[in-house]
């Protein structure tokens, strides 16, 4: 029993040591402090994504690694991306990159499009198209350059001074001046009377617009030029419209009445002045009230290669009108017109509307009441202005015939 109880006893000690033993084999088994996952094995410290392990300080993706502080890794400060990679500060887009500020890129400062090119539209042309009408310069077009400052629609261009479109006659630079006053011609043995008034600042050197007014069959060419009856001013108010850009005529006829028979007087007197004055061929022009208009209308019908355009006053055609040529046409007329009654000025203005090849619609025109017929020729316009009045001038006739006349 003794021995059993002592066996038992060795027994239990046993178990116990051997109990302690595991305990102290598993911990002897351990990975230690340098072992994978440890500070510096794999995993450790300075393992896989330890400190210094992958990913760590040293690692991929580290400060030094890619993307890292001072490394040159893609990425990094310094990498792709960075401050001097690509897209960085000077890289590709960059300051100095392509369109970059004071690069030479396109569109820098000095690339195409930039401040001080010499691209076409420049400065100073000689482009076609001005500000002034025939009464300014003497270039076909702007001043220089071609739609520059004053190229294309520039200084002086068509209706400038002597611009696109202008016919300067011989009488241009002409040494002897002229002056305005009463004069006489003769035609085919005939001494023929007009009355010329030449703008104040008359120049040799500038072809002006030439104005025939005719007088009606009760008043002579004193009462055309000096503005009497019937009123409107001179030159049926015109010539304080055309602000001394303008050279005016006013013809006599032989007797009350002007006739077909007149035409060669008339063209006489224009191939004079073409001859001895600065006269502006492609822009002669015929006005004239009730016999004067009838003058007018008359020259219209056969004379469309010396008039660029006339303006009747209360006048109808007389006779025949067989020309084919168109002309420029504006008419006025007294809706109650005793003398000459409306529906004759009608058909003249038909007429010539037809001649223009105008469609019979119209628009509404310059002053109220005045319509513009649609679709005629380029350059031949119809405009038919009837009013509230009897047989006389249209009260705006001077403004009115202005505006349309210096149109071309």
């Amino acid at each position: 029993m003794r021995r059993t109880s002592e066996q038992r006893s060795w027994l239990w000690r046993l178990l116990l040591l051997a109990s302690a033993g595991v305990a102290c084999g598993s911990s002897s088994a351990r990975t230690g402090s340098t072992a994978t996952g440890g500070v510096s094995t794999a995993g450790g410290t300075t393992g896989s994504g330890g400190v210094m392990g992958t990913g760590g300080v040293v690692g991929s993706g580290g400060k030094i690694g890619t993307g890292g502080g001072p490394g040159s890794g893609t990425g990094g400060v310094i990498g792709t991306g960075g401050v001097v990679g690509t897209g960085g500060g000077p890289g590709s887009g960059g300051k100095i990159g392509t369109g970059g500020g004071a690069g030479s890129g396109t569109g820098g400062k000095i690339g195409t499009g930039g401040g001080a090119g010499t691209a076409t539209g420049g400065g100073s042309g000689v482009g076609t198209g001005g500000a002034g009408g025939i009464d300014a310069g003497i270039a076909t077009g702007g001043r220089r350059g071609t739609g520059g400052d004053s190229g294309t629609g520039g200084g002086s261009g068509t209706g400038g001074g002597m611009g696109s479109g202008a016919k300067p006659s011989a009488g241009c630079n002409a040494t002897t001046k002229p002056a305005s006053g009463h004069f006489t011609i003769d035609v085919s043995g005939t001494s023929r009377e007009y009355i010329l008034t030449l703008p104040a600042s008359y120049d040799a050197s500038h072809p002006y617009r030439l104005i025939l007014a005719f007088h009606g069959g009760q008043y002579d060419a004193q009462s055309v030029a000096d503005g009497g009856p019937p009123g409107s001013g001179p030159y049926y108010g015109i010539q304080a419209e055309a602000k001394d850009t303008a050279i005016f005529v006013a013809p006599q006829a032989t007797s009350a009445r002007w006739n077909s028979g007149d035409v060669p007087y008339i063209k006489a007197m224009v191939t004079r002045f073409e001859s001895e004055l600065c006269v502006d061929q492609n822009r002669v022009f015929a006005t004239g009230f009730s016999m004067g208009a009838i003058m007018t209308i008359t020259l219209g019908c056969g004379s469309a290669d010396v008039f660029r355009a006339i303006a009747p006053m209360s006048g109808q055609i007389s006779g025949s009108c067989t020309g084919t040529q168109p002309i420029a046409y504006w008419a006025s007329h007294g809706k109650s017109d005793p003398t000459i009654n409306i529906s004759n000025g009608e058909a003249s203005r038909d007429t010539f509307a037809t001649r223009n090849h105008c469609t019979t619609q119209t628009a509404a025109g310059s002053p109220a009441g005045c319509v513009n017929y649609q679709g005629c020729d380029a350059g031949y316009p119809v405009t038919w202005c009837p009013f509230e009045g009897v047989h006389e001038p249209a009260p705006f006739a001077g403004t009115a015939i202005w505006a349309f006349l210096s149109q071309f």
